[in-house]
């Protein structure tokens, strides 16, 4: 198992921090500087280095850039936890830091991407053109579990959350990728163990999120107030869907109902993908994002 090879990125990543509202933020960085800038946002329990694989596929000319949300990858924990719109101010700060003064394009996955969307709403100056991975919004919060859920938020900070289970090796932390996602490579299994964790002080390995990010935010999702939002959207969407159905799916009118909320938006599905679709094919999610971002 340790002498399986790992993935070899054929785009090499440069790597830096910027400070974002007194935390220490990791940046990741591909393609020259003065190519046009591709933002990318990943999503929950990953890090922007789990976008290699689409980079290496997306064959035009562009400066990517994948930040490091706060509590994951190499950027600084929040000892005061995580509430959603905090990402969005951080993602107001990072743009005017990382692509000052000028719009820009975002690609999201899952958490990403419903920031991303949001964010397209809430500052539709800002952005020139949004990609969403498998993130349309999520199905709409019953208020009647408010109360449940408070209490699971304010159990978390009493008790503390899970702590990550510590591993030997990368290939034991792999292995446990491939478990939640089949379609996942050995190889690729490894690159994305070995980015997304850090070796605790008695030498073990643990996954490098926050546990904190286990517990469920405090404000549950309202899909009048998500749709509000995607309905001042002004740049063009692409919205990519893998192909297992969803509980959007399920929804009066699916996806179609969602993206008739927006201007200008194009959908697409990926066949035999999970939700983590730009790990599974990534060659044809960079065929679809790239056609799009060609277009005018």
């Amino acid at each position: 198992m340790t002498d399986m090879a790992s993935y070899k990125p054929r785009k090499t990543a440069s790597c830096d921090f910027i400070e974002i509202r007194s935390l220490k933020c990791h940046v990741r960085r591909w393609g020259p500087a003065e190519a046009p800038p591709l933002v990318l946002l990943h999503g929950s329990r990953d890090c922007g280095a789990t976008f290699q694989f689409l980079v290496d596929e997306l064959a035009g000319d562009y400066h990517f850039i994948a930040p490091d949300w706060r509590g994951y990858g190499r950027t600084d924990w929040n000892p005061q936890g995580y509430w959603f719109q905090d990402y969005l101010v951080d993602l107001d700060l990072m743009l005017d830091v990382l692509v000052p003064g000028k719009p820009v394009t975002l690609v999201g996955h899952s958490l990403g991407g419903q920031v991303a969307g949001i964010y397209a709403g809430v500052r539709p100056s800002r952005v020139s053109k949004l990609v969403a991975l498998d993130a349309f919004g999520l199905p709409d919060s019953d208020p009647q579990e408010a109360p449940d859920l408070l209490a699971r938020f304010i159990d978390a900070w009493r008790e503390g959350p899970e702590s990550s289970r510590p591993y030997e090796t990368l290939a034991q932390m792999a292995e446990r990728l491939r478990r939640t996602n089949g379609r996942l490579t050995m190889d690729k299994a490894l690159f994305l163990a070995a980015e997304s964790s850090r070796r605790r002080p008695d030498g073990l390995l643990e996954w490098a999120f926050d546990p904190m990010h286990r517990a469920p935010f405090a404000i549950a999702h309202r899909a009048a107030e998500w749709a509000a939002c995607m309905k001042r959207i002004e740049a063009s969407v692409l919205w990519v869907a893998s192909d297992r159905r969803s509980r959007i799916d399920a929804e009066p009118g699916g996806l179609a109902a969602r993206a008739a909320l927006l201007k200008r938006v194009v959908c697409d599905r990926v066949a035999d993908t999970s939700h983590n679709l730009h790990h599974d094919r990534p060659a044809e999610v960079a065929r679809i994002v790239e056609a799009f971002l060609r277009e005018p």
